[in-house]
């Protein structure tokens, strides 16, 4: 099943490389493919947007490009404790921003890049004629298990949180709250059937065509902070020409529209 296969494909990718503690001879072999590699450390709901951004961007570039994913509070700790990324794709923008006053980011580099999107799927609920609020459909479909991202560690199990406060609905079902460590494993939970529903990023399932998706309603962005997600240059890439390119390229027309293209806004 189509809604099945994404899940599982994104749950793979969404492993993080790097984690607190590493062996040291691991710690060696990531500094030394540093020195090689374009090394980006990229939060996992825009993981699949910054493979096509390097696909593009290395039709006319040679430098490999090496895509490191996991959840921005997890990308964040290893960062401050030494791990050689140039460039740093965060979901939110207090990460970077804590970096840049850490003095671990080149100035004037952090930017926004993208403001994701927030959503609630029920794969498993067949679509309605009408159109459901969150509130109603919280209210209306059978759930043991809804999911949300780590809100201590992804900038979406925020805004996820946010919602159901807003709603007035989370003391109703945080008895049901199951957490991902980032958005990718929340949305392999909902996809696997771990969980009936989730709160989601709706680029990670833009691709799914309508019918497959069951029913998925984007969250009004009133209900939640703005999820402004953050990139900046780190202090290994400053003197790398090839990184400055990419970051270019990122936030340039081309780097824009593949992003708006994924389903993100862009300013």
């Amino acid at each position: 099943m189509i809604v099945a296969n994404v899940g599982f494909r994104w749950f793979r990718f969404a492993t993080p490389v790097w984690r607190a503690g590493l062996s040291l001879s691991l710690a060696m072999s990531l500094s030394a493919s540093a020195s090689e590699n374009i090394l980006v450390a990229v939060a996992t709901n825009f993981l699949q947007t910054a493979e096509s951004l390097r696909s593009e961007f290395q039709q006319n570039n040679v430098e490999p490009i090496r895509l490191v994913s996991g959840s921005t509070g997890k990308l964040y700790a290893q960062i401050i404790q030494g791990a050689p990324f140039h460039l740093y794709l965060a979901a939110d923008q207090a990460r970077p921003l804590r970096l840049e006053e850490q003095g671990l980011v080149v100035i004037g580099s952090r930017q926004t890049y993208a403001i994701g999107k927030l959503a609630l799927w029920a794969p498993k609920e067949s679509p309605t004629p009408d159109d459901p609020s969150i509130r109603s459909l919280l209210q209306s479909i059978t759930f043991r298990k809804l999911a949300v991202a780590n809100p201590n560690l992804a900038p979406y199990g925020v805004a996820a949180i946010e919602t159901l406060k807003r709603l007035r609905l989370y003391d109703e079902v945080k008895p049901r709250l199951v957490f991902g460590e980032n958005i990718g494993q929340t949305l392999a939970l909902v996809a696997t059937g771990n969980a009936e529903a989730g709160f989601v990023a709706l680029s990670s399932i833009s691709r799914i065509e309508n019918g497959e998706r069951g029913i998925l309603l984007q969250v009004r962005p009133s209900l939640h902070g703005p999820i402004r997600q953050d990139s900046a240059i780190l202090k290994p890439g400053m003197h790398n020409t090839a990184v400055q390119r990419f970051n270019e390229f990122l936030h340039g027309p081309q780097g824009r529209k593949i992003i708006r293209r994924a389903g993100y806004e862009v300013d």
